[in-house]
This record gives structure tokens, C-alpha cells and sequence, in this order.
């Protein structure tokens, strides 16, 4: 199941906030990696996403051929 690249980066925004909170500099820097973790993970889910959406696009009857023409490949 796709992830929500949306809410990937408003959790991404919760674990900012916790960070600037943060009494420790251990805890900051711990909550700023997740953070960034989060980030990442919008990301690739953008991208799986549309990798997903490419291969829903796809004619199975013609299975050599239509992948490289929906990635835009050349021969």
C-alpha cells in the first residue's frame, strides 16, 4: 500500500517542533534525525507512487515492449 507523501512531511514538521522543544542536545538531534527520516520517506513515496501509477499504465499483452516504452527507454 502507497504511503501519503502529505502526511510523511507533517509528521516530518511534529518531530521539528518536538526538536526545538527539546531540553537535551541528545534528544534534539534525535528527534531532528527523525525528522529527516520522515522527509525521506515522502519522498520515496512520491516516487514509488509514481512508479506505481507508470506500471497500473501498462498493456500486459505486449510485456517486452511496453515497459521500457513506459519508463521512456530507448531500444
Amino acid at each position: 500500500m502507497p504511503g501519503n507523501p502529505h502526511e510523511c512531511r507533517l509528521n516530518a514538521k511534529r518531530f521539528l517542533r518536538l526538536a526545538k522543544r527539546a531540553s537535551g542536545r541528545e534528544m534534539r538531534r534525535n528527534l531532528t534525525d527523525l525528522a529527516e527520516i520522515w522527509t525521506k520517506l515522502a519522498a520515496e513515496s512520491e516516487s514509488d507512487n509514481g512508479l506505481l501509477r507508470t506500471f497500473s499504465e501498462l498493456e500486459f499483452s505486449e510485456p517486452y515492449d511496453a515497459l521500457p516504452r513506459a519508463l521512456r527507454l530507448r531500444a
